[in-house]
């Protein structure tokens, strides 16, 4: 089951998964709107806390990551192109990652897809390290 941990001094975010549930996640990114229940992760360590749900929807322009107000999310939210590119980069990176590869999605000036003051995600293939509770 996908994982989504948070840093909460940092906020950063790393979502995790199987191969076939990264790639899942992609085709529903595309279709533009859906929730997905996260595994809950009893020890996140190195990081705070384990987000229980990802919730994206289509909004106009750039897409912006965040954590939600009550902390137990990871929010999607942008434009049908940015969804669909997140998407394509997510299954670009399950196809022909190594087990301890990372794909980093960090806003930098001119970035195709993300909107400034978006938050950073890690994804990476899930690891049996990590037990989910």
């Amino acid at each position: 089951m996908l994982k989504v941990l948070r840093d909460d001094s940092t906020g950063e975010l790393e979502l995790s998964g199987t191969r076939s549930e990264l790639l899942a996640l992609a085709q529903k990114l595309r279709n533009g709107r859906g929730e997905i229940l996260l595994a809950k992760v009893s020890n996140p360590f190195p990081y705070t806390k384990s987000l229980l749900r990802i919730e994206f929807q289509q909004a106009s322009g750039k897409m912006r990551i965040s954590s939600s107000e009550d902390g137990e999310a990871l929010e999607v939210e942008g434009g049908q192109e940015s969804l669909s590119l997140l998407a394509e980069n997510i299954e670009g990176f399950t196809l022909e990652a190594d087990q301890n590869d990372h794909l980093h999605v960090d806003y930098f000036p001119e970035h195709g897809y993300l909107a400034e003051g978006s938050g950073s995600l890690v994804v990476a293939i899930g690891s049996d390290a990590i037990q989910a509770s």
